[in-house]
């Protein structure tokens, strides 16, 4: 029964036994009630609540009723007092003095000790708040005095329901609960919830809400710790010994860590409890300990005990690979790995290496077996463009790693990758030998049908297979795609890769002329992007477009039936930019990516993805060999020579390669390149190698749905460096899609929220201005689209800091 039929309940009986008129006076001391007087007054009852004044109070009364009929509630949210104002009223009627607790007393027979006195009746406020929550906290539980300490400890805690667990990670937290608790009489109540929670007696559990808070973490922590190396326990004995309770410890040590809000607080506690009891000198390895995430300590220790078993020199990596891989796939996923970039790419690092190990051995295996061009085709695209893949993941988070480090736990793996890339180019080039050269690659637009569905044809540059893999797990929920091969022109460089994927681009002839190389379709020149893009709009016609990636979201598609979109050309002539590193082909990924959710979201069903060629990349420790240059060639480059016949490479015709015209092409076998004086390149490309000539082409089908559509609200002006923005999702389909979005002030951006018809409302709060900054007048706000980079919403909001 809910509290409101207790108090009717008392109210109805006070009012029976007086008849058809009556009074009833009220005291409720503290006021303990009063938020539910209004709701609880009997049909055909008249209420008069005292306001300060007992003289106005009776004059209410009376005028209202000057012969007192009628019945009548008089509420007085006060202790009586020894001679009453009201004392004919009570004679008269009746008088009732019942507070929270001695409603619950009347109605649930809950003993009225002294601690529930000083809790309820001595502190009439924690009795309100326990009112309001009543419904929520209380429900259908059986009314005791511990339900009620619950209820309140519920509440101090900012819990919706009890749950000590949740209380103790708020204790550990946040600041100052012995002075907020002291002033509910709660302090050394949850003191004592605290000792029996974790079996402590009175003595060994502090006064101090510093100490206690130092005892609680260390035991939290400490039992979880025990869980993964029980042989620990005895060092600990405050720690409690049961199994089941320590595994709930530990339980909540990982619902800790596990916390977004709480995770920093978390790693606080971590190192003070590792400091304070000397874990470093302590622990041991062993098997258990793999999986074990409570202190960052054991991964210094596992990161220790992996540098003392490798040799400096990685010379006996492959006999250790094994439980390399085993440690480091597993380190990698905990939590100190997730929040210490450092220590994640050194597990990384060493996860990644061992694989380039273990599958470049498989792979020169395998490829001595094969003997055909379409042998080495599918196993590339099958499986073993993953090495490619991971060689570049390897490069970027190496950087982290020390000289020492790389030593014993890269430089295998490189050596690796680099047998692997000589090894099975050699043999996929001898294969193209016995075959010759079959490029398909100008057989692209043969793939593409232009008719009632809207067609987006991304264009990129050394778009390699392992990228393009990378990039048709990015879209997969956007873009059905499969994924094929291309088998590239050569040399394969962008200015003869991309006039190959023009539409009727048979034919094609390559001649020099004033010092250069000359690319010609049917006696047209298309040796740059402007002459490209030129032969590309007469064929795709007025209904077509082309733009550049970074265009893309500005411009305007509503009439566009067949959309071409070209990435930024990353080399001139077998030459690569500069700034090109393996993030930023990640990134460009990443880029590509958002430009396809965006042209799906535009409406075009079907989409195509292409590469003009791919490339090798040549590390440090993954260096290749050399093939002297020859003297007199019209040009040389890394991974070809027009003009000349030098040692050790495969010389052919221009037609044998499937071009026209009368040039003499050199590519050095394997992983080796010609020797130029200048800086080594390390992304080389021209030559042929699976690497380099097999090319991607991933064709797809939108399947993108709808998503919801997202608002935002910025209060204007903007008066603190602290902006708070309200986004709002507006769901007219039952099965759109959520969305991704983030806010940008300036030049400032939030955290990234998805909205959906689950999470319609939330609120952002980000610093968009620094300390240092003189703020502007106004400033533009954005909505974002985070995955396709898509301005959903934007405005100029003026700015008037208070400070």
């Amino acid at each position: 029964m809910a509290l409101r039929d207790w108090i009717r309940s008392e109210l109805k009986t006070l009012f029976e036994r007086q008849g058809e008129d009556g009074i009833v006076v009220w005291y409720d001391a503290g006021g303990t009630l009063s938020e539910l007087v209004d709701e609880v007054v009997p049909k055909g009852v008249g209420l008069i609540k005292f306001d300060g004044s007992f003289l106005a109070l009776r004059f209410e009364l009376e005028s209202k009723s000057p012969d007192l009929t009628g019945k009548w509630l008089i509420y007085v949210p006060e202790k009586p007092l020894q001679e009453s104002w009201l004392r004919d009223f009570e004679l008269l009627g009746e008088r009732i003095e019942m507070d929270l607790l001695s409603l619950l007393q009347r109605q649930c027979n809950l003993p009225v000790t002294s601690v529930l006195t000083d809790l309820l009746r001595s502190r009439p406020e924690n009795s309100k708040r326990l009112v309001r929550k009543w419904e929520q906290l209380m429900g259908d539980r059986a009314i005791t005095g511990s339900e009620i300490i619950n209820g309140l400890l519920a509440i101090a805690f900012g819990l919706n329901l009890w749950d000590i667990r949740d209380a103790v990670l708020s204790f550990l937290c946040e600041q100052n609960w012995q002075e907020r608790l002291g002033k509910q009489g709660l302090w050394e109540i949850w003191r004592k919830s605290l000792q029996e929670h974790f079996g402590w007696t009175d003595a060994e559990t502090p006064n101090d809400e510093r100490d206690l808070k130092a005892k609680v973490q260390a035991a939290i922590l400490l039992a979880d710790l025990i869980c993964s190396d029980p042989s620990l326990a005895h060092r600990f004995p405050f720690v409690p010994s049961e199994e089941r309770k320590r595994q709930a410890l530990s339980e909540l040590a990982k619902r800790w860590r596990d916390s977004t809000t709480w995770q920093a607080v978390y790693r606080n506690a971590a190192n003070e409890v590792e400091r304070q009891y000397n874990l470093r000198d302590i622990l041991s390895l062993n098997e258990a300990m793999v999986h074990a995430e409570t202190f960052k300590v054991i991964d210094d220790l596992w990161v220790q005990e992996l540098r003392m078993a490798v040799y400096p020199d990685g010379s006996n990596f492959g006999e250790k690979v094994e439980n390399l891989e085993r440690i480091a796939e597993a380190r990698k996923r905990l939590f100190w790995s997730q929040h210490d970039d450092a220590l994640k790419n050194f597990w990384e690092a060493v996860r990644l290496a061992v694989k380039i190990w273990r599958k470049s051995q498989d792979a020169i295996r395998m490829s001595e077996k094969l003997q055909r061009v379409e042998e080495f085709t599918k196993h590339y695209t099958d499986d073993w463009w993953q090495l490619d893949y991971w060689a570049l993941q390897l490069a970027s988070v190496q950087t982290s790693l020390d000289g020492e480090d790389k030593n014993r736990f890269v430089k295998p793996a490189w050596v690796a990758y680099r047998r692997f890339l000589d090894s099975v180019n050699r043999a996929f080039m001898n294969a193209v030998k016995r075959e010759g050269c079959q490029p398909t690659q100008w057989n692209f637009w043969h793939n593409i049908r232009i008719g009632q569905e809207r067609v987006a044809i991304f264009i990129v540059d050394a778009l390699r297979f392992d990228l393009a893999k990378h990039l048709q797990e990015c879209v997969g929920n956007v873009v059905n795609f499969e994924a094929r091969s291309l088998k590239a022109m050569l040399p394969s460089i962008t200015e003869i890769g991309m006039a190959a994927l023009l539409p009727n681009a048979e034919g094609l002839s390559v001649a020099w002329e004033s010092g250069r190389l000359v690319v010609k379709v049917q006696g047209q020149k298309i040796t740059s992007k402007s002459e490209r893009k030129n032969w590309l709009e007469q064929f795709i016609g007025q209904n077509g477009k082309i733009v550049d990636l970074d265009e893309l979201r500005t411009t305007d598609l509503s009439d566009t039936r067949v959309l071409v979109v070209f990435s930024r050309e990353l080399d001139e002539f077998g030459t690569f930019v500069s700034d090109i590193h393996p993030h930023g082909l990640l990134e460009m990924v990443s880029r590509i990516a958002q430009g396809i959710r965006f042209v799906a979201e535009k409406g075009f069903q079907r989409i195509f993805v292409v590469a003009d060629h791919g490339f090798l990349f040549a590390p440090e420790g993954c260096e290749p060999s050399t093939v002297q240059a020859p003297s007199g060639a019209l040009v040389t480059k890394g991974r070809f020579v027009v003009g000349g016949q030098p040692e050790g490479c495969w010389i052919v015709q221009a037609s044998e390669i499937g071009l026209q015209g009368n040039l003499l092409f050199a590519f050095p076998e394997g992983f080796s390149v010609f020797a130029l004086q200048g800086e080594r390149e390390t992304f080389l490309h021209g030559g042929l190698s699976l690497q380099e000539s097999i090319v991607p082409m991933l064709c797809g089908q939108a399947i993108l749905m709808p998503k919801v559509t997202v608002r935002m609200q910025v209060q204007e002006p903007i008066s603190s460096r602290i902006v708070r923005v309200i986004v709002e999702a507006k769901v007219d389909n039952l099965f759109a899609e959520p969305r991704k979005v983030k806010v940008r002030v300036g030049n400032r951006e939030s955290d990234v929220v998805e909205m959906s018809s689950q999470q319609q409302r939330t609120e952002l709060s980000f610093v968009w201005l620094d300390e240092s900054e003189t703020p502007p007048d106004s400033v533009i706000a954005q909505l974002l689209d985070d995955e396709t980079g898509q301005v959903l919403e934007e405005k100029r909001v003026s700015v008037q800091l208070l400070v």
